[in-house]
């Protein structure tokens, strides 16, 4: 059976089932993304929903994507979303692309919208949802 991971019904069914804890609301999601809208470039994100999918897609050519507007409304099955804060500027043809790292720009955004995040690799992971057992080790600035 396909799930529909915009079902409310069937997501509370597996967020049952997989014992997992909500950390976000529809309010925040928006904050969040309004946020996120504000920065001056596209950062690059990639959602992992509760039933294990990922968009865009493990196979995708891009694992990661500026079209916020695609999830943007549609958080109930998210479960966390990965956002590579770096942008690569093309510096022309024999040069190496100029990086911009807007990573602290996304952890201000994530504090201000008082969002459960992470660091990972290239930027920051922010949770919809925690795993019973196997919470995160949640950023936390001293």
């Amino acid at each position: 059976m396909e799930i529909n991971l915009a079902s409310k019904y069937q997501v509370l069914e597996i967020v049952e089932k997989e014992r997992l804890i909500g950390v976000m609301n529809t309010t925040k999601w928006n904050a969040l993304f309004n946020e996120l809208n504000e920065i001056d470039e596209l950062v690059r994100f990639r959602c992992t929903y509760i039933d294990g999918s990922t968009w865009p897609d493990e196979e995708a050519s891009f694992p990661f994507t500026s079209e916020l507007a695609q999830v943007w409304g549609n958080f109930i099955a998210l479960e966390f979303i990965d956002i590579d804060a770096r942008i690569s500027h093309s510096s022309g043809a024999l040069l190496n692309p100029k990086i911009i790292d807007h990573k602290q720009k996304v952890i201000d955004i994530c504090q201000s919208t008082h969002a459960k995040f992470s660091l990972i690799d290239n930027g920051v992971r922010i949770y919809g949802y925690f795993r019973q057992g196997n919470e995160p080790n949640l950023y936390s600035h001293t």
